[in-house]
């Protein structure tokens, strides 16, 4: 997509600069264990590889959650009801944002907020293009901090939050219940929330969708090292780490590693990392909740729950909520 026709498009730009980047790199790689937040995953090569992940025949989480929406828009859509705002954190590609624009019934504004800004705007473009009467207001930011959303010109009846993808399992679930307090801090009381996360299941089916058999999630894992070397202007090798993901069944979570060949000593900037052979780097969580938790991450952020929908095999859930404080 050429500037000119980003040009169209006013972005809110809080995009996190390449300081932040390196200070939460450096202070995630001084802990024990060293930790890489997974939100650094989404630059350009990382948002194209996730891409490629959704597609896999492991990766079946967003293929089930398409299928949940297939079914279950125009219930969806009567909940939303006309002249909505439609809020979403961490748009991605944006192939479930169409689905829901086009099941609702005269969506004034859409605020879609991501990390990735090129990414952002390719898709923000896109809609502005399917839905000429839509004001499309795309964010920048990493929407786990502190920024302003942009007010819509449109007179809107409600507003939803939609947070697809079981995002919400990337974090802690006390960090969850954080986030979407925040959530409610920010847009209003009033906010209704469609919100998706990945339902607990055998750990097979789980561990297969983290690694696949191509390596596409290897590569995008690995891609971290790549986005350290650009960043730091370092010489680390891909070669000397390799992708691991397993099912913590204690906490309920995938788990996604950089695991260290060989002992290693890195220099970023001013600062020497050592490396054994074995360390592991933590680069991703992702929870896996029943019903029951996650019903307790509802509770507890303010929300009360007004309909879920789920596939045959319920293997994931989506849920419409609306806010009680």
């Amino acid at each position: 997509m050429n500037i000119s026709q980003h040009e169209a498009l006013v972005l809110h730009d809080h995009e996190p600069t390449t300081d932040s980047f390196k200070e939460d790199v450096l202070a995630g790689l001084i802990q024990t264990p060293k930790r890489i937040p997974s939100k650094f995953f989404y630059d350009e090569r990382g948002s194209q590889l996730f891409e490629e992940i959704t597609k896999l025949d492991e990766y079946y989480l967003t293929r089930t959650e398409i299928s949940i929406l297939q079914r279950y828009l125009p219930e969806i859509a009567s909940l939303v009801g006309p002249d909505a705002l439609v809020i979403e954190f961490g748009t991605g590609a944006g192939l479930k944002t169409n689905m829901l624009l086009a099941a609702l019934d005269r969506p004034a504004a859409y605020v879609p907020i991501d990390i990735s800004r090129e990414q952002l705007l390719d898709a923000s473009l896109e809609l502005v293009e399917a839905f000429p009467e839509l004001e499309v207001w795309p964010v920048c930011a990493d929407y786990t901090e502190s920024f302003s959303l942009p007010k819509p010109n449109s007179r809107t009846a409600q507003t939803v939050v939609f947070f697809p993808g079981s995002t919400v399992g990337n974090f802690t679930p006390d960090e969850a219940v954080g986030f979407l307090r925040s959530v409610v801090a920010s847009v209003g009381t009033g906010v209704n929330l469609l919100i998706g996360f990945d339902r607990r299941k055998e750990t097979a089916t789980l561990e297969a969708a983290y690694d696949d058999r191509r390596g596409v999630t290897a590569a995008f894992n690995l891609n971290l090292i790549s986005r350290i070397n650009r960043e730091f202007n370092a010489t680390l090798s891909a070669d000397k780490f390799r992708h691991h993901a397993f099912f913590n069944t204690l906490e309920s979570r995938i788990e996604m590693h950089l695991v260290s060949i060989v002992g290693q000593s890195i220099q970023l900037e001013d600062t020497e990392i050592r490396l054994s052979e074995g360390e592991h780097i933590v680069t991703e969580y992702s929870y896996k909740y029943s019903r029951e938790a996650f019903a307790a991450i509802i509770e507890a952020s303010g929300f009360e729950l007004v309909q879920r929908w789920s596939d045959s095999r319920e293997y994931f859930d989506v849920w419409y909520c609306r806010v009680t404080t």
